[in-house]
């Protein structure tokens, strides 16, 4: 049986997706081109224009499709946590440049934070994104201190603090300095969140 039409277009803008992020990757963002990522994704400059109208329209659709995907996979980390400690462990861990594919999407961050700074439309995508990811942090924090596992802190400073570490470590991590590796990221998020969230606690996880 034939594919449905919907399901067709659906795979095909999967397809160009995954192209540009490719070649947001390899070139820089700057430096992209339709025809390139034409040229990956195997289809014709016409077919993207069919679909995205433009480039920047298209890499910022590429950008908001990994963050999607990005969301499904730390939630799918978080499967079978037992508690709120464990939870944001579990993020920390899901967050770590160990993998090809965790480098590339940190890769993918580094160009778009970069052109962030002259483009008021991707800004404004990553104050969004920055304001979800924090939020998130912050309702598992929230709950550990409200069940007593954790002390009574700030949700919101504490996961934005939490965030800041992570983003900076692993970009060190991603790229490659010597001095820094994704265990030794892991061990110094790990530890400064203990002490954020474990103020006057004997007892830790």
């Amino acid at each position: 049986m034939p594919a449905k039409p919907g399901i067709h277009e659906a795979a095909r803008r999967t397809q160009i997706l995954r192209a540009a992020r490719s070649c947001i990757v390899e070139l820089g963002y700057e430096r992209v081109t339709m025809r390139d990522v034409a040229e990956t994704a195997g289809v014709s400059t016409g077919t993207i224009v069919h679909y995205f109208g433009d480039k920047d329209t298209m890499l910022e659709a590429a950008l908001l499709e990994k963050v999607q995907d990005t969301g499904i996979a730390f939630r799918a980390a978080l499967t079978g946590a037992q508690s709120a400690w464990e939870r944001l462990e579990r993020l920390v861990t899901a967050s770590l440049p160990e993998s090809e594919e965790v480098r590339d999407e940190w890769r993918l961050w580094l160009t778009f934070w970069g052109e962030v700074t002259r483009n008021a439309r991707l800004r404004a995508v990553s104050e969004k994104q920055h304001r979800r990811w924090t939020r998130f942090l912050a309702r598992i924090i929230a709950e550990g201190s409200a069940s007593g596992e954790f002390a009574a802190v700030d949700s919101a400073i504490v996961a934005t603090q939490l965030a800041a570490l992570i983003d900076g470590l692993a970009i060190q991590a991603t790229l490659q300095n010597p001095a820094l590796s994704p265990t030794q990221m892991r061990q110094i998020c790990l530890s400064a969140l203990q002490r954020l969230l474990y103020a006057n606690q004997s007892v830790k996880p």
